[in-house]
């Protein structure tokens, strides 16, 4: 038995490969299971140690992936991404032309150095408010919202984890390490071509709603009321002078001073002491008002010093003897030392205001109290208190250091020379020693669906170069690549790594096919260096389905196309900027 998996160990390997490919495709398990599958066959068929596997774990990629999604964490903890994606709606009110530009250019500079996964999920809620104000269909604004990710995306070493992965993995094959802005040049070419592609065919070649349906907000909005503290910084100014109700996540909708309402726009309407202001806010700004303490927020009946408090979300349920009662006259109100700091409900707002909103089965309430007082407040039964919230309020008082310690990450790795592994890693260590995110938010940034997907195939990759696969592959590729011309070859292993994106996870297509294209150029005498950047970049381009890359994932749903319809703009995407992509390689590598 031995004998035969030794005098069949490429075919073997070859075979295993071929199984996880289709069973990356049939998604019958997540990619990462597929890829420990895998990898486990190569261990228990001998074809990888205990070295080989222990070498993934010391590939400088996967830690790299896991630093940068921290790093692009603090952004958002700090509410950077936020801010950036605000500015599009504040223009978008005098100029939808100026709005789409700003747009296009903060996808296109925040996913060069930010992981666009999370540069996506941000702006997709700007980009369907957005075509609804300039009264355009969002199936003409989301799948380029993912496409210019992807584009600019490769226009840096550290916009896309794909471009760390094929740089990890060929340095581990003995090339030399790139810099953050080697492939700066050519990203450029392939930007600019995915660009004129979407201007020029992308409003003949995308879908047109059928019709436009009124959609819910993707984010609840929660009804509360704010209340102007003495020596505040909002009194003596109007409430669109105040920063922190001019927020993207807030929307004012009355001013009281005592009794009377005031006209929120009106210039004598100046801020006083004790004024009323009643809003709806998304959950993350309504915990960061909370937290910042500038305002005096919600309901609170009963006052009692019992320690540190903490938010929890309450929901009504059918039997609570509240029901139909105003927020002000709960019975658990006047029980607990707990404050209602919001109201929500599925499918419309209360109101008129926090106070005076009845209660529905159903409803939800943001309320902070003591642990203990929480714990009382669940026992009653007549509500479900939920105290693991997994929004967090904005630290945007640190949001310069973080974009700071980014630029300097940044800096180190491309203007001295200090590996990025290096400059990473100490960039975590300030974002969590400054207080940029917590520590559980740094577990929580890193993907570890991604993670474990890489480490599984870089152990695929080692047991494959072991068993002699890549030298089988490439033995079998050589009649036909030796005759092609260098130009001809790049461009081959482009589209086949394009392809192979389109139905099977870009990081194991990666590290397949990062060190076969190594061993193809240095049998053939051309610069393999030439031949993993077009790895690297055919692994991004993935443009012809929504299943190869994450954020094509993202819009697809949201934006409920079929899959024809990446079909139609993803092919001519595709071949066009392949070929411009390839042309930039082959000037810049093999001239």
């Amino acid at each position: 038995m031995q004998a035969f998996l030794t005098d069949h160990s490429a075919l073997i390997s070859l075979s295993i490969l071929l199984l996880m490919f289709v069973g990356f495709f049939l998604e019958r398990l997540p990619a990462a299971a597929m890829a420990m599958v895998g990898a486990a066959a190569f261990l228990v068929l001998g074809y990888l140690d205990e070295a080989g596997a222990l070498s993934a774990f010391s590939n400088s990629a996967p830690i790299t992936i896991g630093a940068m999604f921290i790093l692009a964490a603090s952004l958002r903890r700090t509410g950077v991404l936020d801010a950036m994606a605000a500015s599009v709606l504040q223009v978008a009110d005098k100029s939808a032309v100026g709005a789409l530009l700003l747009l296009g250019t903060i996808v296109s500079v925040a996913s060069a150095f930010v992981n666009n996964t999370a540069v996506v999920v941000i702006l997709l809620p700007i980009v369907i408010e957005l075509s609804q104000r300039l009264k355009i269909s969002e199936k003409k604004l989301l799948i380029p919202l993912s496409y210019i990710s992807i584009l600019a995306g490769t226009c840096t070493l550290i916009g896309t984890s794909t471009n760390l992965l094929v740089a990890g993995v060929a340095q581990e094959n003995g090339l030399e390490p790139f810099g953050i802005f080697e492939i700066t040049p050519i990203g450029l070419v392939t930007f600019a071509s995915g660009i004129a592609i979407l201007l020029g065919l992308g409003w003949l070649l995308l879908p047109r709603s059928e019709g436009d349906v009124a959609r819910p907000a993707l984010d609840s909005s929660y009804l509360t009321d704010v209340y102007v503290r003495e020596e505040a910084p909002a009194v003596g100014k109007l409430v669109s002078e105040v920063p922190e109700l001019a927020k993207k996540g807030i929307n004012v909708i009355s001013l009281f001073r005592g009794n009377r309402r005031l006209a929120v726009g009106d210039e004598d309407s100046v801020l006083k002491a004790g004024d009323r202001i009643t809003l709806r806010a998304d959950l993350q700004e309504l915990l960061t008002m909370v937290d910042s303490g500038l305002f005096r927020i919600g309901i609170k009946l009963r006052q009692l010093d019992g320690g540190a408090e903490e938010h929890a979300q309450a929901t009504v349920t059918p039997n609570d003897p509240n029901i139909g009662r105003r927020i002000s006259e709960m019975t658990y109100l006047s029980r607990h030392a707990v404050t209602v700091r919001g109201l929500t409900r599925f499918g419309s707002l209360p109101g008129p205001d926090l106070a005076s909103a009845r209660l529905k089965a159903g409803d939800r309430m943001i309320i902070d109290g003591t642990p203990g007082e929480l714990r009382d407040l669940a026992a009653s039964g007549a509500l479900v208190v939920d105290t693991s919230l997994k929004v967090e309020p904005f630290r945007r008082k640190r949001g310069p250091l973080a974009i700071a310690i980014l630029i300097a990450v940044i800096l180190s790795s491309a203007v001295f020379g200090v590996p990025l592994l290096i400059t990473s890693l100490i960039g975590v260590g300030a974002v969590l020693a400054f207080g940029c995110l917590t520590l559980n938010d740094a577990f929580e940034a890193m993907d570890a669906g991604v993670l474990t997907l890489i480490i599984a195939m870089l152990m695929v990759g080692a047991g494959l170069q072991s068993a002699g696969g890549v030298e089988a592959l490439v033995s079998a590729l050589q009649p036909v690549l030796v005759t092609a011309s260098p130009f001809w070859l790049v461009l081959m292993v482009y589209l086949l790594t394009s392809v192979l994106t389109e139905v099977v996870t870009n990081a194991a297509v990666a590290v397949i096919m990062t060190p076969l294209v190594i061993a193809i150029g240095t049998q053939l005498g051309i610069d393999p260096r030439a031949l993993v950047v077009a790895v690297m970049f055919g692994a991004s381009a993935s443009f012809a389905s929504p299943i190869g890359y994450q954020t094509n994932t993202i819009v697809h749903a949201a934006g409920n196309y079929r899959f024809s319809d990446f079909l139609k703009i993803g092919v001519p995407m595709n071949l066009i900027v392949g070929v411009a992509t390839s042309v930039a390689i082959y000037f810049f590598y093999l001239v």
